[in-house]
């Protein structure tokens, strides 16, 4: 009955509009401040852990604040990776961050939108030793729809590769949406050199299946034949594991 009157009544209808575009605008003032705090909460979050803070880390962590995120959807603890601060990453760690902390809308154009992915696909030994500790999911993909063993294969990361196949429980097997695995990757991308050679006995010892086909239904052992790697076609040849 009252949206009746206000359709019929030109008069009414335009007030009925001014209302709704107040309250629009409204809710995209209120959104956009809690925007603009929550950067800022997460700028004094990563200054804090550059600057060796203990305490103020843990008085983040009493308000809830200590995972605050970036524009990005990013975390602290991403950030001081990429800034090669491993004791930063600590201190939040023992502040009790949430390593895995990051927004999967806000983050969907970012490759590696967690710490845990972005040490495996740059070979950070040292930084994935420490978020080992901390308890990592293996089960968050990153742009690709890969994991972390993936881009670490691909890029002849071998001692990356062991640790993450000795250390989780990482899917071996996981096809991320370009249809390939890390044993796919580790040929198609690779230089198919001793590096390579090495990463992919690893992945055959833990699990890796060489008959898994791309999404052009072409094999990890057909990809090494067209591309004359003749050492790795005997590790995938049937009956060579």
């Amino acid at each position: 009955m009252i949206l009746r009157f206000i359709l019929c009544h030109p008069t009414a209808k335009i007030v009925f509009l001014l209302i709704v575009a107040q309250m629009w605008s409204a809710s995209l003032n209120a959104e956009d401040h809690n925007m603009k705090r929550d950067q800022q909460l997460f700028a004094r979050v990563l200054a804090a852990a550059l600057a060796g803070d203990k305490q103020k880390l843990l008085t983040f962590a009493q308000s809830d604040e200590l995972d605050s995120l970036d524009g990005q959807g990013l975390s602290a603890v991403l950030h001081s990776l990429r800034a090669g601060r491993l004791d930063a990453i600590q201190l939040l760690i023992d502040a009790g961050a949430d390593i895995d902390a990051h927004d999967p809308e806000l983050s969907k154009n970012v490759i590696d939108q967690t710490a845990f992915l972005y040490a495996g696909a740059t070979g950070n030994h040292a930084a994935l030793t420490m978020l080992l500790a901390a308890n990592p999911r293996t089960d968050i993909y990153n742009f690709y729809g890969g994991t972390a063993l993936i881009p670490a294969a691909e890029k002849g990361y071998v001692e990356t590769v062991r640790l993450l196949l000795e250390k989780t429980k990482i899917e071996v097997n996981h096809v991320n949406k370009l249809g390939w695995t890390a044993l796919m990757e580790a040929v198609v991308l690779s230089d198919g050199g001793p590096d390579h050679q090495r990463i992919i006995e690893l992945l055959l010892e833990h699990g890796a299946n060489p008959n898994i086909a791309d999404n052009e239904g072409i094999t990890a052992l057909q990809h090494a034949t067209s591309k004359g790697f003749d050492d790795i076609v005997r590790l995938l040849k049937p009956g060579s594991q």
